[in-house]
């Protein structure tokens, strides 16, 4: 979509969803945006409207970059913009690989 977003569709027999992903210069996922089907407006209508979030906070874990803080809602990049889920991770664990085989 331009030089720092990209947009993933994923699509599952006759459903399909498409997400787009705003990119820092380094690569990491900052904003996370696509169409939801809510009815978390003022008609309290289902419709499909904007939901997206940010990922902060990124830290160093075992060789991958994480976030560590989530913010999303609904309405996401307009005025009535509502951030219902609020995220902090305290801390984060992969599995060791598995051992190479003889």
């Amino acid at each position: 979509l331009g030089p720092d977003t990209a947009r993933v569709t994923v699509t599952r027999g006759a459903l399909s969803q498409a997400v787009d992903v705003e990119v820092a210069p380094d690569g990491r996922p900052t904003v996370v945006h696509f169409l939801r089907w809510s009815d978390a407006n003022p008609e309290r209508r289902y419709r499909l409207q904007p939901f997206g979030g940010v990922l902060s906070d990124f830290r160093d874990v075992q060789g991958f970059r994480v976030p560590f803080a989530v913010e999303a809602g609904s309405m996401f990049g307009t005025e009535t913009y509502f951030p219902f889920f609020r995220a902090r991770l305290k801390s984060v664990r992969f599995p060791p690989p598995p051992s190479p085989r003889p």
